[in-house]
């Protein structure tokens, strides 16, 4: 077996022309006929990518500034949120005061008038008890005594004394 290694090694002259002449005929065939065409629609696809770009740079600009605009509203409407927080409490501790305020009045009140009340029971009781005394007075007296024309006078008598004492003894 003889192998030609130069044959091997270099190729046939007239197969690489024949290559090359078909090659360039290609080209010319794509340059001609399809060049035009393809380079149109890379440009229109270059074109429409930059419009997209240009777009979605545009709506990210958009976007940022939506974004600025709403985080301040929500700072805005934060603060509003704590000013009316802030005046419910002022206004809710105001009718707290008022509340208690008008409670302790009435409590005042309702202890002057029980112990208004309170003094004018224990004076009907005393005069009660003084015309108890005298009644109870005059009618040990009489029976003492037996007398029943002196038992007017004793009877004013007796109540002035008891009046006097009771009046010494309240002081």
């Amino acid at each position: 077996m003889d192998i030609d290694v130069a044959q091997q090694l270099f190729p046939n002259w007239l197969t690489v022309v024949t290559q090359l002449c078909a090659t360039g005929v290609l080209f010319l065939f794509v340059k001609k006929l399809l060049w035009k065409p393809a380079k149109e629609i890379i440009g229109k696809r270059q074109e429409l990518m930059q419009n997209k770009l240009i777009e979605a740079e545009r709506m990210s600009t958009e976007a940022r500034l939506n974004r600025d605009a709403s985080d301040k509203e929500l700072k805005e409407v934060q603060t509003k949120a704590r000013d009316m927080i802030d005046n419910a409490k002022k206004e809710a501790n105001a009718e707290k005061d008022r509340i208690i305020a008008e409670a302790n009045r009435q409590a005042a009140a309702n202890l002057e008038k029980a112990n208004t009340t309170i003094e004018k029971q224990k004076e009907e009781l005393r005069k009660d008890l003084q015309k108890e005394i005298v009644d109870v007075a005059l009618a040990a007296s009489a029976k003492l005594l037996e007398k029943s024309d002196l038992e007017a006078q004793e009877k004013a008598s007796l109540e002035s004394f008891v009046k006097e004492i009771s009046d010494e003894s309240g002081k």
